[in-house]
């Protein structure tokens, strides 16, 4: 409907401006073809006889010199007519309105020439009489157009609508394990044929790989004992802190009559404990990504102590009521930096769990050492200290996620280097690597 009333409108002043450039080109004519007859009124009439155009000729002043639809005795003056007036300033004008001249609705054109006007005008309801047929004729067109498109989206639907049921069903299928698919060709478009293809090939390779999957049952099994094992570590290492974190949020929550100082206290034990967390995560994932090789290497040459100063600060920052001392050569090293800093503070943040003493960085230009003097570690956890999730017994009290020395000797391995462990129980740990 909105087509039809804009199409209406549209066409309506299309048709009407058709007919005002026919009557703007009589005109022309008619100023050509003037000159050669001696009596003008001769060709008004001969113009109306010929194609029910109406013809006025009006001198400058207002004064209708000839008219072809009536005598011109009696007529008013024209010079106030609209598409006079517009013809005065402009050179041509035109206008649709009622004549009262001749009692009918009119579209007049008008051209002011040699102080005269040559106005011509035509009947509207001619206009629109073939204006409406031509508009009828169009909607025609245009509803059994809509029409047919209607029945072909209707159709189309309807073939679409099976072809989709079909690749549901086949998806429902494969989701159920059901991996023998039959699917026929597709009503509606090539692109569905095509998707049916791609679903009995995925069903294909679904069926050969749960076949597959089957065979490795006992490996799974015995990768599944394996990863259960490290989940119960992380999850007994995660135990404390989450407590603590449950513990002090839920006083700090109910209980409205501790005093600032202490809701304070307990805010900060649940901040230290988050970060613990934290740090637990942030390590596991360093250790994944080393032992599935994922990280490169960005080798470059700095100095060694401005580093270890580093090192130094960060962990005492942590480690508040500890020292740590550091005797270094003026050392220069190629070493990929964030790495090699990550190496030195898992280091020498093992050497302060396992004493209580001050702990000694040593550098020189052939090796790097980290010296504690603690209680030292025996033989058999000495020789599993670098494996992942280990903990000694000892150290049990500790939140270490257990993964600390593992990072280390997979950061050095990837430097071609290997870590060094010398114990003594009861006097303390040496860890060494060479540095070249």
């Amino acid at each position: 409907m909105v087509v039809a009333v804009w199409g209406y409108f549209l066409l309506q002043r299309i048709e009407i401006n058709n007919y005002k450039l026919m009557l703007t080109n009589m005109i022309d004519e008619y100023i050509a073809i003037e000159k050669f007859v001696k009596n003008p009124a001769d060709i008004v009439k001969s113009i109306k006889h010929s194609t029910d155009v109406r013809v006025t000729i009006i001198k400058d002043d207002g004064q209708v010199l000839y008219e072809s639809d009536r005598e011109i005795k009696g007529m008013e003056n024209h010079l106030s007519r609209p598409e006079v007036q517009q013809a005065l300033s402009e050179g041509i004008g035109h206008s649709v309105r009622h004549s009262v001249s001749i009692d009918r609705d009119l579209l007049y054109v008008a051209k002011y020439d040699k102080n005269r006007f040559i106005r011509m005008a035509y009947k509207l309801d001619s206009i629109k009489d073939k204006f409406i047929k031509f508009w009828l004729k169009a909607m025609m067109l245009f509803a059994v157009a809509m029409f047919l498109a209607f029945y072909l989206t209707i159709k189309l639907s309807k073939n679409i609508s099976l072809d989709l049921d079909k690749i549901k069903n086949s998806l429902d299928g494969i989701l159920n394990k059901k991996y023998d698919l039959e699917f026929n060709d597709a009503k509606c478009c090539l692109e569905f044929e095509s998707i049916s293809e791609d679903i009995k090939k995925v069903a294909t390779k679904l069926k050969k790989r749960e076949k597959q999957k089957q065979n490795y049952t006992k490996k799974l099994k015995s990768i599944t004992k394996k990863q259960s094992d490290v989940i119960s570590a992380i999850s007994h290492e995660f135990k404390n802190p989450v407590a603590a974190i449950i513990g002090y949020a839920q006083t700090v929550k109910e209980d409205d009559s501790i005093s600032r100082d202490m809701r304070v206290r307990f805010l900060q034990k649940v901040l230290n404990n988050s970060n613990k967390i934290s740090n637990m995560i942030d390590r596991l994932s360093l250790a994944m990504k080393l032992e599935n090789e994922n990280i490169a290497l960005r080798k470059t040459i700095f100095l060694l102590r401005p580093l270890l100063e580093d090192v130094k600060e960060t962990i005492l920052q942590k480690y508040k009521d500890r020292d740590i001392k550091i005797e270094c050569e003026e050392v220069e090293v190629t070493f990929d930096k964030t790495m090699f800093e990550n190496l030195l503070i898992n280091l020498v943040e093992n050497a302060l769990k396992y004493s209580e003493d001050e702990v000694v960085i040593r550098a020189t230009k052939d090796r790097l050492e980290v010296i504690d003097r603690g209680i030292g570690i025996e033989g058999n956890d000495l020789k599993r200290l670098t494996e992942k999730f280990f903990r000694v017994d000892t150290l049990s009290w500790d939140n270490s996620i257990g993964v600390g020395l593992y990072i280390v000797k997979y950061i050095l391995k990837l430097h071609g280097l290997e870590l060094m462990i010398e114990s003594k129980k009861g006097e303390g740990s040496k860890f060494w690597f060479e540095l070249e």
